[in-house]
């Protein structure tokens, strides 16, 4: 899969030495994650802080071909949530390091999912070291979020969703974590505010950490039931590429989006 980023973290140059993705033959062959949808993307249709407009087009939202790519990867996890018997399912989207746009992949995927009739989803911006969603969004920085709530888990879970412009949506922010260091998604707190969640039949979206540099992003994964990867065309080598999945329970992995700036 292949796609366009342009939250304030997804900015960094491509490589111009990298071939981009795996050819789809050659990288199943040699066990590697394949390049198997292309997701056409615009940094004007990105941009976090645009203002808001009729057709729903804001907050970094994707139209046109961009906007099909996205409901075509939400009817493929709901494939995978229909061959495992889930009519509502967890996807946790993370990037194989800070810069592959992974931000904007959760966020428009979350709206894919919003576009079917009656059909509720909530993204959780879990990214520890670097929320965007907040942004994206136009909340304020010091919204009560999620780590407000793993610091305090005897609030309100249900105080934590926003809800936003488009029918259906709803965030959870990041808020204010107190300490980096804090085993946030593996404690208790974390799995009795999903479960809150899952109580009304709901899509989650998980926007998760990088995988390169930290444990989070594969801790997060033992409480989704599918996760997406997303990658930077041109700049993320197949082999780190390789190594990032492999991270992965292989019957959870939903596969790889290519981030295309150009």
């Amino acid at each position: 899969m292949s796609a366009s980023s342009g939250d304030n973290d997804d900015r960094s140059p491509a490589d111009p030495q990298d071939k981009g993705p795996p050819d789809a033959d050659t990288a199943a062959s040699e066990g590697r994650p394949t390049a198997d949808l292309v997701l056409p993307g615009s940094d004007a249709l990105a941009a976090p802080d645009s203002a808001g407009s009729a057709d729903g087009s804001f907050f970094g939202m994707a139209e046109g071909e961009q906007l099909d790519a996205f409901r075509e990867l939400r009817t493929r996890l709901q494939a995978m949530g229909t061959g495992t018997g889930l009519q509502r399912f967890t996807v946790l989207v993370v990037p194989v390091e800070r810069g592959s746009g992974a931000s904007f992949i959760a966020r428009n995927l979350a709206v894919a999912f919003t576009l079917q009739e009656q059909r509720r989803t909530i993204l959780i911006d879990c990214n520890l070291r670097n929320p965007t969603q907040h942004i994206a969004f136009d909340l304020e920085g010091d919204s009560n979020g999620l780590f407000d709530f793993l610091e305090n888990p005897h609030s309100r879970a249900e105080r934590l969703l926003f809800r936003t412009e488009l029918a259906g949506l709803f965030l959870i922010p990041a808020g204010s974590p107190l300490s980096s260091a804090r085993e946030y998604f593996s404690s208790r707190a974390m799995r009795t505010m999903l479960d809150l969640l899952r109580r009304r039949p709901s899509y989650l979206v998980m926007d998760g950490p990088p995988v390169k540099g930290s444990p989070d992003a594969r801790i997060l994964s033992e409480l989704a039931d599918f996760v997406v990867l997303v990658a930077g065309y041109g700049r993320d080598t197949v082999d780190g590429i390789a190594q990032a999945a492999a991270l992965f329970n292989p019957a959870k992995f939903a596969g790889v989006v290519f981030n295309d700036r150009d």
